[in-house]
């Protein structure tokens, strides 16, 4: 991974595409493929990483940003199956299709952390050295709780 101006990387996905992940400058975040890149507030990223050093952050968000761009087809798939299932078992009206997206999204925050964590465990434990617990647990609490609304939502 090539990391230039501090908190750019372009990196190759398993299918093929050159991906762009750009962390700051300021809050927002930038994430894509070429030139298609999709600014977007770092809120699963600012929960995570409360209380680490910028250095520590920095290269955690990067990691969890690409993969959510590595695993782009599977939210793609994931996504349009359930909204699938929707369809087929109701007329669903706008909030039906809103609770499908957000919690396909959130299961999409999930997954890439969960990706993060496995790309470099070791780096990800000693990040975490003394650092509280409490906004981790938040994020893996709530986001389980909002991907799994989505198939109680369409069961």
């Amino acid at each position: 991974m090539q990391i230039k101006n501090g908190g750019e990387i372009k990196k190759r996905t398993w299918y093929g595409v050159t991906a762009t992940v750009i962390i700051g400058p300021g809050f927002i975040h930038r994430a894509g493929w070429g030139n298609f890149l999709i600014p977007h507030p770092p809120m699963a990223n600012w929960l995570l990483r409360l209380k680490l050093t910028d250095s520590k952050r920095k290269a955690l968000s990067i990691s969890h940003e690409f993969q959510h761009l590595q695993t782009a087809p599977f939210y793609l798939i994931y996504t349009l199956v359930m909204l699938i299932i929707v369809f087929l078992k109701r007329h669903p009206n706008y909030s039906d299709i809103f609770i499908v997206f957000v919690s396909s999204h959130a299961a999409w925050e999930i997954l890439s952390e969960i990706l993060t964590f496995f790309y470099n465990t070791q780096f990800y434990c000693k990040s975490y050295l003394k650092i509280p617990i409490f906004p981790r647990l938040v994020f893996w609490i709530s986001g389980s709780i909002v991907a799994a609304i989505g198939w109680l939502f369409i069961i």
